[in-house]
């Protein structure tokens, strides 16, 4: 079935390139399509993807610009990766093996004819042509500014004179959050990590053009572009076609709210960490699980607090910066991961020392949530606001009644 539904999609492509002529004038014999790849299940393949399709009525195949291409086995791959210096490239191959490819992974495929002049056809595919010369093919990736989807808009608009940057001014339905986090809401370790990494410019209102950063939005931004004709403005777009329709769930139009859940785990939490506190001196048990349990929480909480300020400080990450999280997962939490075993062995000084650093945090935690409501300092991170809030202020409560016992 899979390869009757690979050559049904080749021979749509072959139908959508039409019969013309072949003549002399530079570009004639070419059709330019751009091409829409829905999500896949690999965390990388969320978002979809976008490439260029340039076909000839010279070759029997056309040829596939995809500026998605990177080493997976690369020297270094995870420290560039983290630092935010990692590099795509623009990659050429067989429209046969792409597609099959993405029909194998039951990820829908579709394809906009571009409708251009004969050269503007030759000049687009002269630059992707020069692009992908060894030279020149390689770019450093940006989540948000600079990947696989923006560079082919930027290929395409370069093409139409501008056309494509005009028609994006219009402000978007969506953010850089709003989007990354719908995209990824059915896989939930990856949707929370995001959330928690994004920092506070990923909420900033965007525009059409700067929405196109995902696959899906530069298809619907060409859709809307008018280019000149003959006899006045047309569409860019001349036709489209489905040419492989996934058998997968549509991603929502909108992420999740996690809010209440984040506050009813919050609440339990915090409220579990203060009960042990208040018996602790009655119960041993009770004071080694509340060391224990601060134990465990310092440390995993300061090293993301650690992990999200070296990505501001330390990294090309700029999604990640001004990340107003730091708030809830303060660095300093990690000392906490000695002195909560301390707290469980007993020692008085280790409980006080520990009631400070867990205080600090919940006041830090509360500067957070005021920050909400300042202009310019607001984030859109109200579920970790209301799962962390009550766990440092219950985690504070908790070591107070230990230590006035």
């Amino acid at each position: 079935m899979g390869f009757r539904l690979f050559f049904a999609t080749l021979l749509t492509v072959l139908v959508l390139s039409g019969s013309r002529a072949v003549a002399a004038e530079p570009g004639e014999d070419l059709t330019v399509f751009v091409l829409t790849f829905g999500p896949g299940d690999h965390p990388f393949f969320k978002f979809g993807h976008n490439a260029i399709l340039v076909q000839s009525q010279k070759e029997e195949s056309g040829l596939v610009y995809n500026f998605g291409t990177f080493q997976y086995d690369a020297p270094g791959l995870i420290l560039k990766f983290l630092r935010g210096r990692f590099n795509y490239w623009l990659s050429v191959s067989s429209m046969d093996e792409s597609f099959a490819s993405y029909v194998s992974d039951n990820r829908s495929v579709e394809a906009q004819e571009l409708d251009l002049t004969a050269a503007q056809r030759w000049a687009l595919w002269t630059s992707l042509r020069e692009n992908a010369r060894p030279e020149n093919r390689e770019y450093l990736y940006d989540y948000f500014r600079d990947n696989c989807s923006t560079r082919v808009r930027d290929v395409v608009d370069r093409a139409v004179d501008g056309r494509v940057r005009q028609a994006g001014q219009a402000p978007a339905k969506s953010t850089f959050r709003s989007d990354a986090l719908r995209m990824t809401a059915d896989f939930f370790p990856e949707y929370l990590g995001l959330d928690l990494a994004l920092g506070r410019p990923t909420d900033a209102p965007i525009t059409a053009w700067e929405a196109a950063f995902l696959p899906e939005h530069t298809r619907d931004l060409l859709r809307t572009v008018r280019i000149p004709g003959e006899s006045g403005d047309k569409p860019l777009v001349k036709s489209e076609r489905v040419l492989f329709a996934a058998r997968r769930p549509a991603k929502p139009e909108q992420p999740p709210s996690w809010t209440l859940y984040f506050l009813v785990a919050g609440l339990a939490l915090g409220g579990s960490l203060a009960g042990l506190g208040r018996v602790a001196q009655r119960h041993p048990a009770a004071r080694v699980g509340l060391g224990l349990g601060s134990s465990l929480l310092g440390l995993v909480c300061g090293m993301l607090g650690l992990i999200l300020l070296s990505f501001w400080a330390f990294t090309d990450h700029r999604a990640a910066y001004s990340n107003a999280n730091i708030f809830l997962l303060a660095p300093w939490l990690v000392v906490l991961a000695g002195y909560g075993i301390a707290v469980a062995l007993g020692r008085p000084s280790a409980m006080r020392k520990a009631f400070w650093l867990v205080a600090a945090a919940a006041g830090l935690a509360v500067l957070g949530l005021l920050a909400k409501v300042l202009p310019g300092l607001s984030q859109d991170n109200m579920p970790f606001v209301a799962f962390f809030l009550p766990v440092w202020l219950g985690l504070t409560a908790g070591f107070r009644w230990m230590n006035a016992s």
